[in-house]
Protein backbone atom coordinates (compact mmCIF):
# COMPACT_ATOMS: atom_id res chain seq x y z
CA UNK A 1 0.00 0.00 0.00
CA UNK A 2 1.29 3.41 -0.95
CA UNK A 3 1.70 5.85 1.97
CA UNK A 4 -0.57 8.40 0.27
CA UNK A 5 -3.51 5.96 0.36
CA UNK A 6 -3.62 6.00 4.15
CA UNK A 7 -4.64 9.60 4.81
CA UNK A 8 -6.11 12.51 2.90
CA UNK A 9 -4.61 15.99 3.07
CA UNK A 10 -7.49 17.12 5.27
CA UNK A 11 -7.00 14.20 7.67
CA UNK A 12 -3.25 14.78 7.71
CA UNK A 13 -3.69 18.42 8.71
CA UNK A 14 -5.90 17.36 11.61
CA UNK A 15 -3.24 14.87 12.74
CA UNK A 16 -0.65 17.62 12.43
CA UNK A 17 -2.77 19.88 14.63
CA UNK A 18 -2.95 17.17 17.28
CA UNK A 19 0.81 16.72 17.04
CA UNK A 20 1.43 20.43 17.60
CA UNK A 21 -0.81 20.41 20.65
CA UNK A 22 0.94 17.30 21.95
CA UNK A 23 4.30 19.05 21.59
CA UNK A 24 3.08 22.00 23.69
CA UNK A 25 2.97 24.62 20.97
CA UNK A 26 1.00 27.65 22.10
CA UNK A 27 -2.60 28.05 20.94
CA UNK A 28 -1.60 31.22 19.11
CA UNK A 29 1.22 29.48 17.23
CA UNK A 30 -1.04 26.58 16.24
CA UNK A 31 -3.74 28.96 15.04
CA UNK A 32 -1.26 30.90 12.92
CA UNK A 33 0.28 27.75 11.45
CA UNK A 34 -3.06 26.16 10.57
CA UNK A 35 -4.26 29.45 9.14
CA UNK A 36 -1.28 29.56 6.79
CA UNK A 37 -1.88 25.95 5.78
CA UNK A 38 -5.57 26.63 5.17
CA UNK A 39 -4.67 29.51 2.84
CA UNK A 40 -2.32 27.25 0.89
CA UNK A 41 -4.91 24.46 0.58
CA UNK A 42 -7.62 26.93 -0.48
CA UNK A 43 -5.32 28.22 -3.21
CA UNK A 44 -4.36 24.65 -4.17
CA UNK A 45 -8.03 23.75 -4.62
CA UNK A 46 -8.24 26.27 -7.45
CA UNK A 47 -5.29 24.63 -9.20
CA UNK A 48 -5.85 20.90 -9.00
CA UNK A 49 -8.66 18.43 -8.35
CA UNK A 50 -6.40 16.02 -6.46
CA UNK A 51 -5.47 18.54 -3.74
CA UNK A 52 -6.73 16.19 -1.00
CA UNK A 53 -4.15 13.54 -1.86
CA UNK A 54 -0.97 14.49 0.05
CA UNK A 55 1.56 12.90 -2.28
CA UNK A 56 0.13 14.87 -5.19
CA UNK A 57 1.42 18.12 -3.70
CA UNK A 58 4.49 19.03 -5.74
CA UNK A 59 7.35 21.44 -5.32
CA UNK A 60 6.06 23.61 -8.16
CA UNK A 61 2.73 24.02 -6.36
CA UNK A 62 4.47 25.51 -3.35
CA UNK A 63 6.70 27.75 -5.45
CA UNK A 64 3.73 29.07 -7.39
CA UNK A 65 1.82 29.72 -4.17
CA UNK A 66 4.72 31.75 -2.75
CA UNK A 67 4.93 33.65 -6.05
CA UNK A 68 1.19 34.27 -5.86
CA UNK A 69 1.64 35.80 -2.40
CA UNK A 70 4.38 38.05 -3.77
CA UNK A 71 2.02 39.24 -6.51
CA UNK A 72 -0.50 40.03 -3.77
CA UNK A 73 2.16 42.27 -2.16
CA UNK A 74 2.68 39.99 0.85
CA UNK A 75 5.90 40.88 2.66
CA UNK A 76 8.92 38.59 2.55
CA UNK A 77 8.52 37.76 6.23
CA UNK A 78 4.89 36.74 5.61
CA UNK A 79 5.85 34.53 2.67
CA UNK A 80 8.68 33.00 4.66
CA UNK A 81 6.34 32.20 7.55
CA UNK A 82 3.82 30.52 5.26
CA UNK A 83 6.56 28.49 3.59
CA UNK A 84 7.73 27.36 7.03
CA UNK A 85 4.18 26.24 7.88
CA UNK A 86 3.93 24.22 4.66
CA UNK A 87 7.38 22.75 5.13
CA UNK A 88 6.62 21.77 8.72
CA UNK A 89 3.38 20.07 7.71
CA UNK A 90 4.97 18.12 4.87
CA UNK A 91 7.85 17.08 7.13
CA UNK A 92 5.27 15.71 9.55
CA UNK A 93 3.65 13.79 6.68
CA UNK A 94 7.01 12.38 5.59
CA UNK A 95 8.03 11.42 9.13
CA UNK A 96 4.74 9.57 9.56
CA UNK A 97 4.96 7.84 6.18
CA UNK A 98 1.96 9.66 4.76
CA UNK A 99 4.17 10.82 1.87
CA UNK A 100 7.57 9.62 0.63
CA UNK A 101 9.45 12.92 0.52
CA UNK A 102 9.09 16.57 1.45
CA UNK A 103 8.77 18.68 -1.74
CA UNK A 104 9.34 21.87 0.28
CA UNK A 105 12.79 20.84 1.53
CA UNK A 106 14.74 22.46 -1.29
CA UNK A 107 12.70 25.66 -1.57
CA UNK A 108 14.59 28.68 -0.32
CA UNK A 109 12.64 31.32 1.55
CA UNK A 110 12.49 34.89 0.23
CA UNK A 111 15.09 37.38 1.43
CA UNK A 112 13.63 39.55 4.14
CA UNK A 113 13.30 43.23 3.31
CA UNK A 114 15.31 45.56 5.51
CA UNK A 115 12.62 47.89 6.81
CA UNK A 116 12.76 50.08 9.86
CA UNK A 117 10.04 49.25 12.38
CA UNK A 118 7.55 52.05 12.85
CA UNK A 119 7.58 53.87 16.18
CA UNK A 120 5.51 56.73 17.56
CA UNK A 121 7.07 60.10 18.18
CA UNK A 122 6.28 62.03 21.33
CA UNK A 123 3.57 64.13 19.70
CA UNK A 124 1.95 60.99 18.33
CA UNK A 125 1.81 58.90 21.50
CA UNK A 126 0.71 61.96 23.47
CA UNK A 127 -2.16 62.42 20.99
CA UNK A 128 -2.98 58.71 21.26
CA UNK A 129 -3.19 58.91 25.05
CA UNK A 130 -5.36 62.00 24.81
CA UNK A 131 -8.00 60.46 22.52
CA UNK A 132 -8.02 57.22 24.55
CA UNK A 133 -8.41 59.21 27.75
CA UNK A 134 -12.18 59.32 27.41
CA UNK A 135 -12.36 55.59 28.10
CA UNK A 136 -10.78 54.47 31.39
CA UNK A 137 -10.23 50.90 30.22
CA UNK A 138 -8.73 51.84 26.87
CA UNK A 139 -6.44 54.43 28.43
CA UNK A 140 -5.10 51.73 30.76
CA UNK A 141 -4.57 49.43 27.76
CA UNK A 142 -2.64 52.03 25.77
CA UNK A 143 -0.61 53.01 28.81
CA UNK A 144 0.33 49.39 29.54
CA UNK A 145 1.43 48.85 25.95
CA UNK A 146 3.59 51.96 26.03
CA UNK A 147 4.99 51.47 29.51
CA UNK A 148 5.52 47.69 29.70
CA UNK A 149 6.02 46.48 26.13
CA UNK A 150 3.36 43.77 26.48
CA UNK A 151 2.25 41.88 23.40
CA UNK A 152 -1.45 42.03 22.58
CA UNK A 153 -1.91 38.32 23.34
CA UNK A 154 -0.23 38.82 26.71
CA UNK A 155 -2.44 41.78 27.55
CA UNK A 156 -5.75 40.00 26.90
CA UNK A 157 -4.60 37.00 28.96
CA UNK A 158 -3.53 39.14 31.91
CA UNK A 159 -5.27 38.05 35.14
CA UNK A 160 -6.04 40.10 38.24
CA UNK A 161 -3.68 37.90 40.26
CA UNK A 162 -0.84 38.74 37.85
CA UNK A 163 -0.72 42.33 39.09
CA UNK A 164 1.22 43.10 42.24
CA UNK A 165 0.77 46.74 43.21
CA UNK A 166 2.88 46.28 46.33
CA UNK A 167 6.02 45.33 44.43
CA UNK A 168 4.81 47.24 41.37
CA UNK A 169 5.26 44.31 39.02
CA UNK A 170 3.22 42.42 36.46
CA UNK A 171 3.73 38.71 35.89
CA UNK A 172 3.26 37.73 32.26
CA UNK A 173 2.14 34.11 32.09
CA UNK A 174 3.08 31.89 29.17
CA UNK A 175 4.49 34.67 27.03
CA UNK A 176 6.42 34.08 23.84
CA UNK A 177 8.18 30.74 24.05
CA UNK A 178 5.65 29.70 26.73
CA UNK A 179 7.79 31.35 29.39
CA UNK A 180 6.68 33.44 32.36
CA UNK A 181 8.38 36.76 33.03
CA UNK A 182 8.00 39.76 35.31
CA UNK A 183 7.85 43.35 34.07
CA UNK A 184 7.98 46.54 36.16
CA UNK A 185 4.78 48.53 36.64
CA UNK A 186 5.79 52.17 36.38
CA UNK A 187 3.85 54.95 38.06
CA UNK A 188 1.83 56.21 35.08
CA UNK A 189 0.74 52.70 34.11
CA UNK A 190 -0.06 51.91 37.73
CA UNK A 191 -2.28 54.97 38.08
CA UNK A 192 -4.18 54.23 34.87
CA UNK A 193 -4.63 50.59 35.85
CA UNK A 194 -5.93 51.43 39.32
CA UNK A 195 -8.39 53.94 37.86
CA UNK A 196 -9.73 51.30 35.48
CA UNK A 197 -10.00 48.57 38.13
CA UNK A 198 -12.25 50.85 40.19
CA UNK A 199 -14.86 50.79 37.42
CA UNK A 200 -14.13 47.33 35.99
CA UNK A 201 -17.43 45.47 35.59
CA UNK A 202 -17.00 41.75 34.92
CA UNK A 203 -19.15 38.66 35.23
CA UNK A 204 -18.09 36.58 38.27
CA UNK A 205 -16.40 33.81 36.29
CA UNK A 206 -14.00 36.16 34.50
CA UNK A 207 -10.75 37.06 36.21
CA UNK A 208 -9.04 38.69 33.23
CA UNK A 209 -7.99 42.26 33.84
CA UNK A 210 -9.53 43.73 30.72
CA UNK A 211 -13.23 43.14 30.21
CA UNK A 212 -15.49 43.81 27.24
CA UNK A 213 -18.73 45.76 27.52
CA UNK A 214 -20.75 42.56 27.95
CA UNK A 215 -18.74 41.62 31.05
CA UNK A 216 -16.66 38.91 29.37
CA UNK A 217 -12.95 38.91 28.59
CA UNK A 218 -11.65 40.96 25.66
CA UNK A 219 -10.12 39.24 22.66
CA UNK A 220 -7.14 40.20 20.51
CA UNK A 221 -9.31 41.38 17.63
CA UNK A 222 -11.21 43.83 19.82
CA UNK A 223 -8.03 45.31 21.25
CA UNK A 224 -6.56 45.78 17.77
CA UNK A 225 -9.77 47.41 16.57
CA UNK A 226 -9.76 49.85 19.49
CA UNK A 227 -6.11 50.80 18.99
CA UNK A 228 -6.58 51.40 15.26
CA UNK A 229 -9.65 53.49 16.05
CA UNK A 230 -7.56 55.71 18.31
CA UNK A 231 -4.76 55.94 15.75
CA UNK A 232 -7.30 57.37 13.33
CA UNK A 233 -8.79 59.76 15.88
CA UNK A 234 -5.31 60.93 16.89
CA UNK A 235 -4.47 61.76 13.29
CA UNK A 236 -1.63 59.22 13.11
CA UNK A 237 -1.35 58.51 9.40
CA UNK A 238 1.79 56.38 9.34
CA UNK A 239 1.44 52.62 9.00
CA UNK A 240 1.10 51.47 12.60
CA UNK A 241 -0.23 48.47 14.47
CA UNK A 242 -0.60 47.42 18.09
CA UNK A 243 2.95 46.07 17.88
CA UNK A 244 4.12 49.59 17.04
CA UNK A 245 3.49 50.47 20.68
CA UNK A 246 5.89 47.69 21.72
CA UNK A 247 8.54 49.03 19.33
CA UNK A 248 7.96 52.50 20.76
CA UNK A 249 8.45 51.16 24.28
CA UNK A 250 11.65 49.28 23.43
CA UNK A 251 13.08 52.23 21.52
CA UNK A 252 12.70 54.77 24.30
CA UNK A 253 13.69 52.36 27.05
CA UNK A 254 16.82 51.48 25.10
CA UNK A 255 17.76 55.14 24.93
CA UNK A 256 17.26 55.41 28.67
CA UNK A 257 19.32 52.28 29.27
CA UNK A 258 16.43 50.60 31.09
CA UNK A 259 15.89 47.49 29.02
CA UNK A 260 16.67 44.16 30.62
CA UNK A 261 15.60 40.55 30.31
CA UNK A 262 12.72 41.35 32.67
CA UNK A 263 10.93 43.22 29.90
CA UNK A 264 11.05 40.25 27.56
CA UNK A 265 12.20 42.44 24.69
CA UNK A 266 14.77 40.64 22.54
CA UNK A 267 18.03 42.37 21.72
CA UNK A 268 17.25 42.41 18.02
CA UNK A 269 14.19 44.56 18.79
CA UNK A 270 16.02 46.91 21.08
CA UNK A 271 19.08 48.23 19.33
CA UNK A 272 18.83 51.67 17.81
CA UNK A 273 19.90 50.21 14.48
CA UNK A 274 17.27 47.47 14.40
CA UNK A 275 14.47 49.76 15.56
CA UNK A 276 15.45 52.33 13.00
CA UNK A 277 15.08 55.13 15.50
CA UNK A 278 18.60 56.37 15.94
CA UNK A 279 17.98 59.47 13.85
CA UNK A 280 14.66 60.21 15.54
CA UNK A 281 16.22 59.98 18.97
CA UNK A 282 18.88 62.46 17.94
CA UNK A 283 16.21 64.82 16.66
CA UNK A 284 14.10 64.44 19.79
CA UNK A 285 16.62 63.94 22.61
CA UNK A 286 14.08 64.57 25.37
CA UNK A 287 11.49 62.02 24.23
CA UNK A 288 10.71 59.37 26.75
CA UNK A 289 7.62 57.63 28.12
CA UNK A 290 8.22 57.84 31.84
Amino acid sequence: MRPSEKKTTTESIELYRQSLEGNNYSAQSIKACLGDLAQFIKWLQTRRVDWDIPHRIERIDIVQFINHLAEQKASAITRKRKLAAIRGFLKFCKDNQIIYGNPADTIEGPIREERDPSILLKTEYKALLQVAGGNTRDLAIVMLFLQTGLRVSELVNLKLTDIDFTSREITVRQGKGRKDRVVPLVKQAEQSLKAYLKVRDAQPEYDEVFIARNGTSMDVRTVRYRIHKYYKEAGIKKKASVHTLRHTFSTHQTRLGRLSAKYGVPKKCCSLKSTGCGNDLEKYPHEFLS
